[in-house]
C-alpha cells in the first residue's frame, strides 16, 4: 500500500488518501476550523478523519493504520516526528452559582482544596487536567468520571461540580450552557499543546509538510479565553 502510494503521488502529489487521526476533546471544536481550508486547498485529496483515544491513535500510527495524528505533546517516541501546531488554553467552568462565577480572572492557587470533574481513564485531556489540579493543589470529585466534554458541560451546567475546558471548546459554534459561567486564568494560564505528529519512515512526509500550515490557521482568539 505504501509502494502504491508514492506512486500514485509520484504522478499527482496532491492527490490520493490521507488518513489523519484526532482525540475526542479536540476533534469536534477544530474539525470545522481546518477541514474546509484542506478540502480548498487540495480538491482532489480524500481525507479520512479517525476520532480515538490517544493511545489507540498512537498504536493504529504504528501499525500503519493512520498516516498522521493530530496529538496532545509531550509523545515520547523517537519513531515518530511530531510538529508544533499551537498551544490552546484553559478556561475554568463553574456554575453560575458558584462564589467564583463573577470573577474576571482565576489563579491556579484559587483552586486550592476544590474538588474538579474529570474525564475517564485513556483521555489526554484528564492526564492534563490532573497536571493542572497537582499545580494548584486541587483534587477530583470522586464519583464521577465523564465521557466526554459535552457530558462535564451538563453536570456543571447541574451545579454538580467545576471542569476544565480546552478554549476552542467554549466558542462558538460550540454549544451553549445558560448556567456555566467561563473564567479565564490568569497568565501564565494552563495551556495544552497540540502537534501534528507523523512516522519518520512515512512516504507522506513532504505532503503532511503542506499540511501543517493550513492546520496552523486558526484565529488566534479561538485558542484562547473568551472575552
Amino acid at each position: 500500500d505504501e509502494i502504491k502510494a508514492i506512486a500514485r503521488r509520484a504522478k499527482d502529489p496532491e492527490s490520493g488518501t490521507v488518513r489523519l487521526g484526532i482525540f475526542p476533546t479536540l476533534g469536534p471544536y477544530l474539525l470545522p476550523h481546518i477541514v474546509p481550508n484542506i478540502v480548498a486547498r487540495f480538491p482532489k485529496l480524500e481525507l479520512i478523519l479517525v476520532e480515538e483515544k490517544t493511545e489507540v491513535l498512537l498504536k493504529k500510527l504504528h501499525e500503519g493504520e493512520l498516516d498522521a495524528a493530530i496529538l496532545a505533546l509531550p509523545v515520547h517516541d523517537d519513531t515518530l516526528h511530531a510538529e508544533f501546531l499551537f498551544e490552546e488554553t484553559f478556561v475554568l467552568a463553574v456554575n453560575r452559582q458558584h462564589k467564583m462565577a463573577g470573577n474576571k480572572r482565576v489563579k491556579l492557587n484559587d483552586l486550592a482544596e476544590e474538588r474538579l470533574l474529570l474525564l475517564d481513564d485513556g483521555h489526554c485531556l484528564r492526564e492534563q487536567a490532573l497536571e493542572v489540579c497537582q499545580m494548584a493543589g486541587a483534587g477530583e470529585r470522586t464519583g464521577f468520571r465523564a465521557t466526554s466534554l459535552e457530558t462535564l458541560r451538563h453536570m456543571v451546567s447541574a451545579n454538580v461540580g467545576m471542569t476544565l475546558m480546552p478554549a476552542l471548546s467554549v466558542h462558538a459554534p460550540a454549544p451553549s450552557s445558560p448556567n456555566v459561567s467561563l473564567v479565564p486564568f490568569a497568565e501564565p494560564a494552563p495551556h495544552r499543546r497540540i502537534a501534528m505528529i507523523w512516522r519518520r519512515t512515512s512516504a507522506l512526509t513532504a505532503f503532511l509538510h503542506q499540511l501543517v500550515p493550513l492546520v496552523k490557521k486558526i484565529p488566534v482568539g479561538l485558542l484562547k479565553a473568551p472575552k
